[in-house]
Protein backbone atom coordinates (compact mmCIF):
# COMPACT_ATOMS: atom_id res chain seq x y z
CA UNK A 1 0.00 0.00 0.00
CA UNK A 2 2.71 2.26 0.66
CA UNK A 3 4.28 1.99 -2.96
CA UNK A 4 0.83 2.31 -3.76
CA UNK A 5 0.60 6.04 -2.07
CA UNK A 6 3.86 6.96 -3.06
CA UNK A 7 3.04 6.13 -6.90
CA UNK A 8 0.01 8.49 -6.21
CA UNK A 9 2.17 10.94 -4.45
CA UNK A 10 4.42 11.10 -7.88
CA UNK A 11 1.62 11.44 -10.24
CA UNK A 12 0.02 14.38 -8.43
CA UNK A 13 3.85 16.00 -8.57
CA UNK A 14 3.58 15.70 -12.14
CA UNK A 15 0.66 17.31 -12.61
CA UNK A 16 1.50 20.14 -10.23
CA UNK A 17 4.70 20.51 -12.15
CA UNK A 18 2.21 20.60 -15.78
CA UNK A 19 0.39 22.86 -14.56
CA UNK A 20 3.07 25.50 -13.52
CA UNK A 21 4.75 24.86 -16.99
CA UNK A 22 1.09 26.02 -18.48
CA UNK A 23 1.11 28.96 -16.27
CA UNK A 24 4.22 30.08 -17.60
CA UNK A 25 3.94 29.24 -20.84
CA UNK A 26 0.56 31.01 -21.48
CA UNK A 27 2.35 34.39 -19.93
CA UNK A 28 5.34 33.64 -21.74
CA UNK A 29 6.42 33.59 -25.37
CA UNK A 30 3.66 33.47 -27.96
CA UNK A 31 0.92 34.40 -25.41
CA UNK A 32 -2.44 35.37 -27.27
CA UNK A 33 -0.74 34.75 -30.22
CA UNK A 34 -1.56 31.32 -31.71
CA UNK A 35 -4.76 29.14 -32.34
CA UNK A 36 -6.49 27.44 -29.27
CA UNK A 37 -4.69 23.89 -29.44
CA UNK A 38 -1.11 25.53 -30.25
CA UNK A 39 1.75 26.38 -28.56
CA UNK A 40 4.79 27.75 -29.60
CA UNK A 41 6.49 25.53 -26.73
CA UNK A 42 4.57 23.00 -25.24
CA UNK A 43 3.95 23.06 -21.95
CA UNK A 44 4.19 19.05 -21.86
CA UNK A 45 7.87 18.92 -23.26
CA UNK A 46 9.10 21.78 -20.84
CA UNK A 47 7.40 19.29 -17.93
CA UNK A 48 8.78 16.14 -19.41
CA UNK A 49 12.11 17.56 -19.51
CA UNK A 50 11.85 18.05 -16.08
CA UNK A 51 11.30 14.82 -15.30
CA UNK A 52 13.71 13.38 -17.17
CA UNK A 53 16.10 15.96 -15.62
CA UNK A 54 14.87 14.60 -11.62
CA UNK A 55 14.03 11.18 -12.04
CA UNK A 56 16.72 9.76 -14.81
CA UNK A 57 13.87 8.61 -17.06
CA UNK A 58 13.43 8.46 -21.01
CA UNK A 59 11.21 11.00 -22.58
CA UNK A 60 8.50 8.50 -23.43
CA UNK A 61 8.14 6.83 -19.68
CA UNK A 62 8.20 11.03 -18.56
CA UNK A 63 5.46 11.76 -21.27
CA UNK A 64 3.56 8.77 -19.99
CA UNK A 65 3.57 10.03 -16.38
CA UNK A 66 2.35 13.84 -17.30
CA UNK A 67 -0.04 12.44 -19.62
CA UNK A 68 -1.51 9.67 -16.74
CA UNK A 69 -1.13 12.11 -14.20
CA UNK A 70 -3.38 14.69 -16.22
CA UNK A 71 -5.74 11.98 -17.44
CA UNK A 72 -6.09 11.09 -13.73
CA UNK A 73 -6.68 14.70 -12.36
CA UNK A 74 -9.05 15.70 -15.34
CA UNK A 75 -11.07 12.20 -16.43
CA UNK A 76 -10.37 9.52 -13.59
CA UNK A 77 -11.26 11.27 -10.48
CA UNK A 78 -12.35 8.43 -8.77
CA UNK A 79 -9.24 6.13 -10.19
CA UNK A 80 -6.46 8.23 -8.52
CA UNK A 81 -8.95 8.42 -5.01
CA UNK A 82 -8.23 4.97 -4.89
CA UNK A 83 -4.78 4.72 -5.92
CA UNK A 84 -4.02 7.66 -3.48
CA UNK A 85 -5.85 5.14 -0.55
CA UNK A 86 -3.11 2.70 -1.35
CA UNK A 87 -5.97 0.04 -2.22
CA UNK A 88 -5.12 0.41 -6.14
CA UNK A 89 -1.20 -0.48 -7.99
CA UNK A 90 -0.42 2.04 -10.89
CA UNK A 91 -0.74 -0.55 -13.22
CA UNK A 92 -4.11 -1.65 -12.18
CA UNK A 93 -4.79 2.06 -12.95
CA UNK A 94 -3.48 2.31 -16.22
CA UNK A 95 -5.71 -0.84 -17.31
CA UNK A 96 -8.97 0.90 -16.07
CA UNK A 97 -8.20 4.43 -17.10
CA UNK A 98 -6.76 2.52 -20.71
CA UNK A 99 -10.39 0.90 -20.98
CA UNK A 100 -12.23 4.14 -20.57
CA UNK A 101 -10.39 6.23 -22.72
CA UNK A 102 -13.43 6.32 -24.96
CA UNK A 103 -16.06 6.45 -23.15
CA UNK A 104 -18.47 9.05 -23.56
CA UNK A 105 -18.05 12.36 -20.60
CA UNK A 106 -21.72 12.32 -19.72
CA UNK A 107 -21.48 9.12 -18.60
CA UNK A 108 -17.78 9.05 -17.62
CA UNK A 109 -18.37 9.16 -13.69
CA UNK A 110 -20.96 7.06 -13.61
CA UNK A 111 -19.02 4.06 -15.35
CA UNK A 112 -15.68 4.75 -13.46
CA UNK A 113 -17.24 4.49 -9.99
CA UNK A 114 -18.78 0.98 -10.72
CA UNK A 115 -15.36 -0.10 -12.66
CA UNK A 116 -13.18 1.17 -9.60
CA UNK A 117 -15.78 -0.56 -7.26
CA UNK A 118 -16.20 -3.99 -8.83
CA UNK A 119 -12.37 -4.32 -9.74
CA UNK A 120 -12.03 -3.20 -5.33
CA UNK A 121 -14.28 -5.98 -4.18
CA UNK A 122 -12.35 -8.64 -5.95
CA UNK A 123 -9.23 -7.79 -5.18
CA UNK A 124 -10.15 -6.94 -1.58
CA UNK A 125 -12.57 -10.30 -1.45
CA UNK A 126 -9.15 -12.69 -2.42
CA UNK A 127 -10.15 -13.00 -6.51
CA UNK A 128 -7.18 -12.19 -8.39
CA UNK A 129 -7.82 -11.11 -12.03
CA UNK A 130 -5.59 -11.73 -15.33
CA UNK A 131 -5.35 -8.31 -17.22
CA UNK A 132 -7.25 -9.59 -19.92
CA UNK A 133 -9.75 -10.72 -17.62
CA UNK A 134 -10.04 -7.18 -15.99
CA UNK A 135 -10.19 -5.63 -19.29
CA UNK A 136 -13.16 -8.26 -20.16
CA UNK A 137 -15.33 -6.74 -17.02
CA UNK A 138 -14.47 -3.29 -17.74
CA UNK A 139 -16.08 -3.25 -21.38
CA UNK A 140 -19.15 -4.97 -19.77
CA UNK A 141 -19.93 -2.25 -17.50
CA UNK A 142 -18.94 0.25 -20.94
CA UNK A 143 -21.34 -1.83 -22.69
CA UNK A 144 -24.21 -1.26 -20.31
CA UNK A 145 -23.65 2.37 -20.60
CA UNK A 146 -21.85 3.70 -24.03
CA UNK A 147 -21.26 0.84 -26.46
CA UNK A 148 -20.24 3.98 -29.08
CA UNK A 149 -17.13 4.02 -26.63
CA UNK A 150 -16.12 0.62 -27.05
CA UNK A 151 -16.76 0.83 -31.20
CA UNK A 152 -14.79 4.08 -31.58
CA UNK A 153 -12.23 2.55 -29.06
CA UNK A 154 -11.78 -0.53 -31.41
CA UNK A 155 -11.80 2.02 -34.66
CA UNK A 156 -8.73 4.08 -33.16
CA UNK A 157 -7.17 0.21 -32.31
CA UNK A 158 -6.85 -0.20 -35.82
CA UNK A 159 -4.39 3.17 -36.05
CA UNK A 160 -1.82 1.32 -33.77
CA UNK A 161 -0.92 -1.64 -36.66
CA UNK A 162 2.30 -1.52 -37.88
CA UNK A 163 5.78 -2.75 -37.54
CA UNK A 164 8.61 -1.43 -36.22
CA UNK A 165 12.83 -2.34 -35.47
CA UNK A 166 14.44 -2.09 -32.96
CA UNK A 167 18.94 -2.33 -32.49
CA UNK A 168 19.43 -4.37 -29.93
CA UNK A 169 22.87 -6.12 -28.50
CA UNK A 170 24.84 -8.88 -29.07
CA UNK A 171 24.59 -8.93 -32.68
CA UNK A 172 20.46 -9.06 -32.00
CA UNK A 173 17.94 -6.91 -33.29
CA UNK A 174 13.98 -6.84 -32.51
CA UNK A 175 11.41 -6.84 -35.04
CA UNK A 176 7.63 -6.13 -33.51
CA UNK A 177 4.33 -6.17 -35.36
CA UNK A 178 1.38 -4.95 -34.27
CA UNK A 179 -1.32 -6.61 -36.74
CA UNK A 180 -5.46 -6.88 -36.57
CA UNK A 181 -6.13 -10.34 -35.28
CA UNK A 182 -6.90 -12.19 -38.72
CA UNK A 183 -3.81 -10.83 -40.05
CA UNK A 184 -1.85 -12.61 -37.46
CA UNK A 185 -3.68 -15.63 -37.76
CA UNK A 186 -2.86 -15.75 -41.32
CA UNK A 187 0.62 -14.93 -41.15
CA UNK A 188 0.55 -17.66 -37.43
CA UNK A 189 -0.49 -20.08 -40.21
CA UNK A 190 1.64 -19.28 -43.09
CA UNK A 191 5.22 -19.53 -40.23
CA UNK A 192 3.51 -23.00 -39.15
CA UNK A 193 3.32 -24.52 -42.01
CA UNK A 194 6.84 -23.23 -43.23
CA UNK A 195 8.37 -24.56 -40.18
CA UNK A 196 6.53 -27.94 -40.97
CA UNK A 197 8.79 -28.02 -44.34
CA UNK A 198 11.97 -27.05 -42.44
CA UNK A 199 11.09 -30.36 -39.84
CA UNK A 200 10.26 -32.22 -43.04
CA UNK A 201 13.15 -31.45 -44.88
CA UNK A 202 15.72 -32.28 -41.45
CA UNK A 203 14.00 -35.34 -41.46
CA UNK A 204 14.75 -36.23 -44.80
CA UNK A 205 18.42 -35.32 -44.77
CA UNK A 206 18.42 -37.64 -41.86
CA UNK A 207 17.39 -40.60 -43.35
CA UNK A 208 19.70 -40.01 -46.16
CA UNK A 209 23.03 -39.21 -43.97
CA UNK A 210 21.82 -42.74 -41.63
CA UNK A 211 21.35 -44.91 -45.10
CA UNK A 212 25.08 -43.78 -46.05
CA UNK A 213 26.93 -44.56 -43.04
CA UNK A 214 27.85 -47.69 -41.05
CA UNK A 215 26.71 -48.93 -37.95
CA UNK A 216 29.35 -47.63 -35.85
CA UNK A 217 28.27 -44.15 -36.90
CA UNK A 218 24.61 -44.65 -36.45
CA UNK A 219 24.85 -44.31 -32.60
CA UNK A 220 25.17 -41.08 -32.89
CA UNK A 221 21.89 -40.65 -34.61
CA UNK A 222 20.46 -39.61 -30.67
CA UNK A 223 22.99 -36.39 -30.30
CA UNK A 224 21.26 -35.33 -34.06
CA UNK A 225 18.00 -35.83 -32.43
CA UNK A 226 19.01 -34.28 -28.65
CA UNK A 227 20.34 -31.09 -30.65
CA UNK A 228 17.42 -31.30 -32.82
CA UNK A 229 15.28 -30.65 -29.68
CA UNK A 230 17.33 -27.86 -28.83
CA UNK A 231 16.39 -26.10 -31.59
CA UNK A 232 13.46 -24.44 -30.13
CA UNK A 233 9.62 -23.14 -31.77
CA UNK A 234 10.74 -19.91 -31.70
CA UNK A 235 14.00 -20.51 -33.51
CA UNK A 236 12.41 -22.63 -36.16
CA UNK A 237 9.46 -19.67 -36.81
CA UNK A 238 12.64 -16.87 -36.62
CA UNK A 239 14.07 -19.22 -39.59
CA UNK A 240 10.75 -19.52 -40.92
CA UNK A 241 10.12 -15.71 -41.33
CA UNK A 242 13.05 -15.24 -42.99
CA UNK A 243 12.60 -18.09 -45.42
CA UNK A 244 9.27 -16.97 -46.54
CA UNK A 245 10.32 -13.36 -46.95
CA UNK A 246 13.88 -13.89 -48.50
CA UNK A 247 13.42 -17.71 -49.68
CA UNK A 248 14.57 -21.07 -48.78
CA UNK A 249 16.77 -22.93 -51.07
CA UNK A 250 17.48 -25.66 -48.54
CA UNK A 251 14.11 -27.65 -48.46
CA UNK A 252 14.25 -30.84 -50.38
CA UNK A 253 11.95 -32.55 -52.40
CA UNK A 254 9.72 -30.48 -54.97
CA UNK A 255 7.56 -28.70 -54.03
CA UNK A 256 3.72 -30.14 -53.66
CA UNK A 257 5.73 -33.53 -53.12
CA UNK A 258 3.68 -36.51 -51.49
CA UNK A 259 4.14 -36.51 -47.65
CA UNK A 260 5.71 -32.77 -46.94
CA UNK A 261 3.32 -30.98 -45.25
CA UNK A 262 2.89 -27.36 -46.46
CA UNK A 263 3.99 -27.39 -49.65
CA UNK A 264 2.84 -24.55 -51.81
CA UNK A 265 4.36 -22.98 -54.80
CA UNK A 266 8.02 -22.72 -55.67
CA UNK A 267 10.24 -21.49 -52.96
CA UNK A 268 11.49 -17.60 -54.09
CA UNK A 269 8.93 -16.59 -56.67
CA UNK A 270 8.17 -12.98 -56.90
CA UNK A 271 10.38 -12.43 -53.90
CA UNK A 272 12.19 -9.08 -53.57
CA UNK A 273 16.46 -9.54 -54.07
CA UNK A 274 18.14 -9.49 -51.24
CA UNK A 275 20.99 -6.56 -50.92
CA UNK A 276 21.51 -5.47 -47.74
CA UNK A 277 23.07 -1.92 -46.90
CA UNK A 278 25.73 -2.31 -44.54
CA UNK A 279 28.54 0.45 -43.10
CA UNK A 280 32.14 -0.44 -42.30
CA UNK A 281 33.45 1.48 -39.88
CA UNK A 282 37.66 1.38 -40.38
CA UNK A 283 40.74 3.71 -40.61
CA UNK A 284 42.25 1.39 -43.34
CA UNK A 285 45.43 0.57 -41.07
CA UNK A 286 43.70 -1.49 -38.00
CA UNK A 287 40.85 -3.35 -40.87
CA UNK A 288 42.86 -6.68 -41.13
CA UNK A 289 43.33 -6.27 -37.34
CA UNK A 290 40.75 -8.51 -34.61
CA UNK A 291 38.69 -5.80 -33.04
CA UNK A 292 39.89 -3.03 -36.02
CA UNK A 293 37.24 -2.64 -38.22
CA UNK A 294 33.30 -2.51 -37.37
CA UNK A 295 30.43 -3.98 -39.22
CA UNK A 296 26.79 -1.88 -38.90
CA UNK A 297 23.88 -2.48 -40.52
CA UNK A 298 21.65 0.44 -41.49
CA UNK A 299 18.93 -0.05 -39.89
CA UNK A 300 19.08 -2.92 -37.25
CA UNK A 301 22.51 -2.13 -35.53
CA UNK A 302 26.23 -4.23 -35.33
CA UNK A 303 26.60 -7.33 -36.77
CA UNK A 304 29.55 -9.77 -36.58
CA UNK A 305 32.07 -9.89 -39.73
CA UNK A 306 31.36 -13.66 -40.39
CA UNK A 307 27.59 -13.03 -40.49
CA UNK A 308 28.38 -10.32 -42.99
CA UNK A 309 29.97 -12.59 -44.92
CA UNK A 310 27.69 -15.54 -44.80
CA UNK A 311 24.75 -12.72 -45.33
CA UNK A 312 26.83 -11.19 -49.01
CA UNK A 313 27.00 -14.90 -50.17
CA UNK A 314 23.38 -15.79 -50.00
CA UNK A 315 22.55 -12.34 -51.03
CA UNK A 316 21.96 -10.83 -54.93
CA UNK A 317 24.43 -7.77 -53.95
CA UNK A 318 24.86 -5.31 -51.29
CA UNK A 319 25.83 -1.58 -50.61
CA UNK A 320 28.75 -1.35 -48.99
CA UNK A 321 30.32 2.03 -47.48
CA UNK A 322 33.41 2.65 -45.86
CA UNK A 323 33.49 5.55 -43.21
CA UNK A 324 36.57 7.56 -41.79
CA UNK A 325 36.16 7.18 -37.97
CA UNK A 326 38.25 10.50 -37.87
CA UNK A 327 36.42 13.44 -35.78
CA UNK A 328 35.93 15.72 -38.40
CA UNK A 329 36.96 14.04 -41.26
CA UNK A 330 34.02 15.04 -43.94
CA UNK A 331 34.53 18.99 -42.69
CA UNK A 332 35.22 21.21 -45.47
CA UNK A 333 36.07 25.03 -45.21
CA UNK A 334 33.50 26.42 -47.56
CA UNK A 335 30.83 23.84 -46.85
CA UNK A 336 31.17 25.07 -43.00
CA UNK A 337 30.00 28.37 -44.30
CA UNK A 338 26.83 27.33 -45.46
CA UNK A 339 23.70 26.34 -43.58
CA UNK A 340 22.48 22.76 -44.97
CA UNK A 341 24.68 20.38 -44.03
CA UNK A 342 26.20 18.12 -47.53
CA UNK A 343 25.24 14.37 -47.62
CA UNK A 344 28.14 13.10 -46.15
CA UNK A 345 28.40 15.10 -43.76
CA UNK A 346 24.71 14.40 -42.29
CA UNK A 347 25.44 10.50 -42.45
CA UNK A 348 28.47 10.80 -40.14
CA UNK A 349 26.43 13.12 -37.46
CA UNK A 350 23.62 10.03 -37.84
CA UNK A 351 26.01 7.27 -37.33
CA UNK A 352 27.60 9.31 -34.59
CA UNK A 353 24.55 10.26 -32.34
CA UNK A 354 22.38 7.22 -33.02
CA UNK A 355 19.19 8.80 -31.57
CA UNK A 356 17.59 12.11 -30.78
CA UNK A 357 20.26 13.49 -28.37
CA UNK A 358 17.61 15.50 -26.08
CA UNK A 359 18.00 14.10 -22.59
CA UNK A 360 15.43 10.91 -22.21
CA UNK A 361 14.39 10.93 -26.10
CA UNK A 362 15.37 7.48 -27.94
CA UNK A 363 13.76 8.49 -31.82
CA UNK A 364 16.03 6.98 -34.24
CA UNK A 365 18.23 9.29 -35.40
CA UNK A 366 17.13 8.65 -39.51
CA UNK A 367 13.71 10.09 -38.37
CA UNK A 368 15.95 13.53 -36.77
CA UNK A 369 16.60 16.61 -38.11
CA UNK A 370 20.28 18.00 -38.13
CA UNK A 371 20.83 20.77 -36.01
CA UNK A 372 23.50 23.24 -35.22
CA UNK A 373 24.50 23.56 -31.28
CA UNK A 374 25.48 27.01 -31.76
CA UNK A 375 23.04 28.78 -33.91
CA UNK A 376 24.28 29.04 -37.60
CA UNK A 377 24.84 33.12 -38.62
CA UNK A 378 22.71 33.61 -41.37
CA UNK A 379 23.83 37.42 -41.50
CA UNK A 380 27.66 36.72 -40.90
CA UNK A 381 28.67 33.07 -41.44
CA UNK A 382 32.40 33.64 -40.52
CA UNK A 383 31.28 34.74 -37.12
CA UNK A 384 30.14 31.45 -35.92
CA UNK A 385 27.61 28.11 -35.72
CA UNK A 386 29.75 26.47 -38.89
CA UNK A 387 28.21 23.58 -40.50
CA UNK A 388 30.54 21.31 -39.21
CA UNK A 389 30.63 18.02 -37.21
CA UNK A 390 31.40 19.53 -34.06
CA UNK A 391 28.54 21.75 -34.13
CA UNK A 392 25.84 19.27 -35.12
CA UNK A 393 23.40 17.53 -33.81
CA UNK A 394 20.33 15.01 -33.96
CA UNK A 395 16.91 16.38 -32.84
CA UNK A 396 13.68 15.32 -33.34
CA UNK A 397 10.79 17.64 -34.52
CA UNK A 398 9.77 17.94 -30.84
CA UNK A 399 13.05 18.48 -29.49
CA UNK A 400 14.21 20.77 -32.08
CA UNK A 401 11.39 23.13 -31.50
CA UNK A 402 11.85 22.73 -28.11
CA UNK A 403 15.61 23.71 -28.46
CA UNK A 404 15.18 26.94 -30.74
CA UNK A 405 12.19 28.64 -28.82
CA UNK A 406 12.95 27.36 -25.08
CA UNK A 407 15.22 29.09 -22.63
CA UNK A 408 17.45 25.70 -22.19
CA UNK A 409 20.82 25.88 -23.56
CA UNK A 410 22.62 23.27 -25.43
CA UNK A 411 26.59 22.97 -26.02
CA UNK A 412 28.36 20.53 -27.65
CA UNK A 413 31.90 19.07 -26.89
CA UNK A 414 34.13 17.87 -30.03
CA UNK A 415 33.64 14.09 -29.10
CA UNK A 416 30.16 14.56 -29.41
CA UNK A 417 29.06 14.90 -25.65
CA UNK A 418 26.15 17.56 -25.58
CA UNK A 419 25.56 19.20 -22.26
CA UNK A 420 22.14 20.27 -21.91
CA UNK A 421 21.40 23.67 -19.20
CA UNK A 422 17.80 23.93 -17.14
CA UNK A 423 16.75 27.15 -16.85
CA UNK A 424 17.12 26.80 -13.25
CA UNK A 425 20.86 25.83 -13.72
CA UNK A 426 20.52 21.77 -13.72
CA UNK A 427 22.80 20.00 -15.66
CA UNK A 428 22.09 17.17 -17.99
CA UNK A 429 24.91 15.38 -20.37
CA UNK A 430 24.28 13.16 -23.30
CA UNK A 431 26.71 10.84 -25.12
CA UNK A 432 25.98 9.89 -28.23
CA UNK A 433 25.24 6.13 -28.98
CA UNK A 434 25.53 5.53 -32.87
CA UNK A 435 28.31 2.75 -34.22
CA UNK A 436 30.68 5.56 -34.99
CA UNK A 437 30.82 7.29 -31.69
CA UNK A 438 30.92 3.31 -30.25
CA UNK A 439 34.05 2.72 -32.75
CA UNK A 440 35.69 6.00 -31.27
CA UNK A 441 35.26 4.94 -27.70
CA UNK A 442 36.46 1.03 -28.38
CA UNK A 443 39.52 2.64 -30.10
CA UNK A 444 40.19 5.20 -26.94
CA UNK A 445 39.84 2.48 -24.78
CA UNK A 446 42.10 0.54 -26.45
CA UNK A 447 45.05 3.10 -26.17
CA UNK A 448 44.06 3.33 -22.60
CA UNK A 449 44.96 -0.30 -22.15
CA UNK A 450 48.14 -0.04 -24.34
CA UNK A 451 49.36 2.68 -21.75
CA UNK A 452 48.42 1.43 -19.23
CA UNK A 453 49.96 -1.89 -20.51
CA UNK A 454 53.42 0.12 -21.15
CA UNK A 455 53.94 1.62 -17.81
CA UNK A 456 55.17 -1.34 -16.17
CA UNK A 457 57.66 -1.38 -18.93
CA UNK A 458 59.02 2.33 -18.37
CA UNK A 459 59.66 2.15 -14.63
CA UNK A 460 60.71 5.41 -12.80
CA UNK A 461 64.55 5.31 -13.17
CA UNK A 462 65.24 6.38 -9.02
CA UNK A 463 62.64 3.51 -8.42
CA UNK A 464 64.85 0.20 -7.40
CA UNK A 465 61.19 -1.69 -6.61
CA UNK A 466 63.02 -5.20 -7.64
CA UNK A 467 58.82 -6.12 -9.24
CA UNK A 468 59.60 -3.66 -11.85
CA UNK A 469 62.83 -6.67 -13.17
CA UNK A 470 62.09 -7.81 -16.48
CA UNK A 471 63.27 -11.02 -18.07
CA UNK A 472 66.61 -10.65 -19.86
CA UNK A 473 67.55 -12.06 -23.54
CA UNK A 474 68.85 -15.08 -22.11
CA UNK A 475 66.09 -15.86 -20.22
CA UNK A 476 63.37 -15.12 -23.13
CA UNK A 477 65.51 -17.58 -25.44
CA UNK A 478 65.74 -20.35 -23.11
CA UNK A 479 61.80 -20.12 -22.39
CA UNK A 480 61.54 -20.04 -26.20
CA UNK A 481 63.32 -23.06 -26.31
CA UNK A 482 61.60 -24.94 -24.11
CA UNK A 483 58.38 -24.38 -25.58
CA UNK A 484 59.70 -25.58 -28.99
CA UNK A 485 61.27 -28.76 -27.50
CA UNK A 486 57.94 -29.67 -25.89
CA UNK A 487 56.20 -29.24 -29.21
CA UNK A 488 58.73 -31.31 -30.75
CA UNK A 489 58.48 -34.05 -28.16
CA UNK A 490 54.95 -33.83 -28.45
CA UNK A 491 54.61 -34.11 -31.95
CA UNK A 492 57.22 -36.90 -31.95
CA UNK A 493 55.56 -39.45 -29.18
CA UNK A 494 51.69 -38.29 -30.47
CA UNK A 495 50.37 -41.94 -32.44
CA UNK A 496 50.21 -41.41 -36.19
CA UNK A 497 46.45 -42.30 -37.18
CA UNK A 498 45.70 -45.73 -38.91
CA UNK A 499 44.85 -45.59 -42.69
CA UNK A 500 41.49 -48.03 -42.31
CA UNK A 501 40.00 -45.20 -40.81
CA UNK A 502 36.76 -44.60 -41.97
CA UNK A 503 35.72 -40.96 -43.77
CA UNK A 504 32.52 -41.33 -41.52
CA UNK A 505 34.35 -41.40 -38.57
CA UNK A 506 33.47 -38.70 -36.47
CA UNK A 507 36.91 -38.29 -34.71
CA UNK A 508 38.53 -37.83 -38.53
CA UNK A 509 35.58 -34.96 -39.56
CA UNK A 510 36.41 -32.84 -36.35
CA UNK A 511 36.65 -28.94 -37.76
CA UNK A 512 40.43 -28.31 -38.50
CA UNK A 513 41.85 -25.09 -39.50
CA UNK A 514 41.90 -25.95 -43.47
CA UNK A 515 37.89 -26.27 -42.57
CA UNK A 516 37.79 -22.78 -41.31
CA UNK A 517 40.26 -20.52 -42.72
CA UNK A 518 40.45 -19.31 -46.57
CA UNK A 519 44.15 -18.65 -45.99
CA UNK A 520 45.01 -22.20 -44.39
CA UNK A 521 45.16 -23.34 -47.65
CA UNK A 522 48.31 -20.90 -48.55
CA UNK A 523 50.01 -21.34 -45.28
CA UNK A 524 49.99 -25.07 -44.99
CA UNK A 525 52.89 -26.50 -43.31
CA UNK A 526 55.00 -29.32 -45.35
CA UNK A 527 56.76 -32.08 -42.97
CA UNK A 528 60.24 -33.24 -44.31
CA UNK A 529 61.18 -36.77 -43.05
CA UNK A 530 64.94 -35.74 -42.83
CA UNK A 531 64.34 -32.43 -40.80
CA UNK A 532 62.03 -35.19 -38.31
CA UNK A 533 65.41 -37.07 -38.39
CA UNK A 534 67.29 -34.60 -37.61
CA UNK A 535 65.19 -33.32 -34.41
CA UNK A 536 64.86 -37.09 -33.12
CA UNK A 537 68.76 -37.39 -33.41
CA UNK A 538 69.14 -34.12 -32.04
CA UNK A 539 66.60 -33.89 -29.23
CA UNK A 540 68.89 -35.43 -26.33
CA UNK A 541 71.86 -33.36 -26.85
CA UNK A 542 70.26 -30.27 -27.84
CA UNK A 543 71.30 -28.31 -24.52
CA UNK A 544 74.58 -28.77 -25.32
CA UNK A 545 74.58 -27.40 -28.73
CA UNK A 546 72.90 -24.28 -26.95
CA UNK A 547 75.78 -22.21 -25.68
CA UNK A 548 74.51 -20.90 -21.49
CA UNK A 549 74.41 -17.34 -20.65
CA UNK A 550 77.43 -15.94 -20.29
CA UNK A 551 76.27 -14.84 -16.60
Amino acid sequence: MAENRAAAQRLVACYELFRQCQRQEESGVGAGECRPGHAVVDPVEVAVGYVVAVMAVSTRRAEAMITFAFDLHTRYPAVLAALSAGRLDQRAAQVLASQMATVHVDVLELVQQQVVEDYLAAIEGGIRLGEKAVRGNVDAIIARYDADGLRLRRREAARTRGVRFHKGIDGMSSVSATLATEEAAVLAEALDHRVADHKYADAQARANTAANVDAATAGDDGAARDKDEDYSLAERRADALMSLLCGDTGLTGPPGAAGRPGAGGAAGVGLVPLRPQVTVIATGNDARDEGGVRVEFTRTGQAALQALLDLLAASDGASLERLDPGIGAADDARAALTYRPGAALARRIRLRDGTCRHPGCAVPADHCDLDHAAPFNHADPDRGGHTVEGNLVCLCRRHHRFKTFSDWSYTLAPDGTLHVTTPDGSTMRTRPCGPLAQYRREQADAETQAWQRQQPRNPDPTDTDPTDAEPTFWSRRATRHRTERARTEHARTAPAPTSGTSNNDPAANQTSPNTVSRWWARNTPHHSDIEKGIRTLLHDHLDELIDPPPF
